[in-house]
């Protein structure tokens, strides 16, 4: 077993093998790795080669696992549904206006159908590695592109262990960068508004059953603003599109040198009994396709399973994490998630960070979508800071990089490490 010692500690330690988290390094390594690099140009696959050539040097074995997908069924999916929403928004008004207690009754109806919808769409987005444009035929004649297919690849190395490995745990992040129309914080603004005028505003008219003037006063004003602030957002989301101009340094550069950093330190000091994978995803930004294939490609490797996963996000933009998590359709998945969080929320104070707990993404996502789904412990550790309106933009550039928040991550993964080895 290794004798470990606190930051403080290290200047003065002398003759101990000691695993050191060099921050200044890490972001060199992200630094390097900024460039607008989206699935489908060639600066995509010359990302993977860097991080490849990086854990090379390092003595690693790198395995490359290349994918393809179908991104363009799912997103045409997505417009469908973000169609059908203000349609029946719409519809919904025009019968609280004519009819109240009718338009009442269509409320409480409109959230069990959109419910149906999104159900729908996520099982497509879910098999997005397989063309299943037989399976929806409307969707796919609506959807310009909707058979073209793109290929990418995730990148596993797995680290040195002392001895016979007894817990395993799994750090990754995503090598793709993507640009969009509008921020994030747009995106997810609209997305929040748009959600909860589709399943939460249309439950608010049941009065109406019973009183129509009940729209008339102040409580009406109020649902008719938030109705226009809903039909408003779904109208933006419409417009968005993906291009190539974000250099993608917070995004997700950033987690990448964290991954680097902790392979090189425990390459110099494996841990005891306690395997470590770093897992680099490929099209993360279009729909989470390499957190699929990575899922797939478990039936082969039955031990990863069991693994504790923790996923990295926007590592550079400051130290107020955010672990995201969605919870799964039954209750064993459930538990798995939150396995995860708690361990999560454990090795951050351990490191002296903070976290808060964010069960759900609303208009976005990350890579630990689908690990969650498929019944694995894992967690997103999101990063946030003011430089967050930048994500997805061409000013997510290598300046925003802080180095104090890739070395809260370092500590982070070093505490965990610690953790599983005494858990032995």
């Amino acid at each position: 077993m290794y004798e470990y010692v606190t930051n403080t500690e290290r200047d003065s330690t002398r003759g101990q093998n000691v695993r050191k988290f060099n921050a200044k390094r890490a972001v060199d390594y992200a630094r390097r790795l900024s460039f607008p690099r989206l699935v489908g140009t060639p600066a995509e696959p010359e990302a993977r080669r860097i991080v490849q050539n990086w854990l090379a040097e390092l003595g690693l074995q790198p395995k490359e696992d290349a994918f393809h997908f179908f991104p363009m069924l799912p997103f045409g999916m997505l417009r469908v549904l973000l169609g059908a929403g203000l349609l029946l928004l719409i519809i919904h008004r025009l019968l609280l206006s004519s009819v109240p207690w009718f338009g009442a009754l269509f409320g409480l109806v409109l959230p069990l159908v959109a419910r149906k919808l999104w159900a729908r769409y996520r099982r497509a987005a879910a098999e997005k590695l397989y063309d299943r444009r037989a399976e929806h035929p409307f969707v796919a004649a609506v959807t310009p592109g909707a058979g073209w297919q793109l290929r990418s690849s995730n990148i596993v190395a797995d680290l040195p262990c002392r001895g016979e490995p007894v817990e395993r745990l799994v750090l990754s992040a995503h090598t793709d960068s993507k640009s969009q129309n509008m921020s994030i914080v747009t995106r997810a603004v609209c997305s929040i508004l748009f959600t909860l005028g589709v399943f939460v505003l249309p439950l608010a008219t049941t009065p109406a059953l019973f009183w129509p003037a009940w729209l008339l006063g102040l409580p009406g004003v109020i649902w008719w603003t938030f109705w226009a602030l809903a039909v408003l957002s779904g109208v933006v989301l419409l417009t968005l599109k993906v291009a190539n101009e974000s250099p993608g340094a917070v995004d997700n550069a950033g987690a990448c040198g964290v991954l680097m950093e902790t392979a090189q330190a425990l390459v110099a000091d494996p841990p005891a009994g306690v395997a470590v994978r770093v897992l680099f995803t490929g099209a993360e930004e279009l729909g989470l396709a390499g957190g699929y294939h990575y899922v797939r490609g478990l039936a082969e490797e039955p031990e990863w399973r069991e693994a504790t996963y923790l996923n990295f996000e926007g590592v550079g933009l400051g130290t107020k994490i955010w672990l995201a998590t969605g919870t799964g359709p039954d209750k064993l998945r459930q538990a798995a998630a939150e396995r995860a969080v708690e361990f999560a929320e454990q090795v951050s104070a351990a490191a002296g960070v903070k976290t808060k707990r964010l069960g759900r993404l609303v208009g976005g996502e990350a890579d630990h979508i689908p690990l969650v789904e498929a019944g694995l412990a894992a967690v997103t550790l999101m990063f946030s800071g003011p430089n967050g309106t930048k994500i997805h933009t061409a000013g997510d550039r290598p300046e925003l990089i802080q180095e104090s928040s890739l070395a809260a991550a370092g500590e982070i993964v070093l505490a965990a490490i610690r953790r599983l080895e005494k858990s032995r």
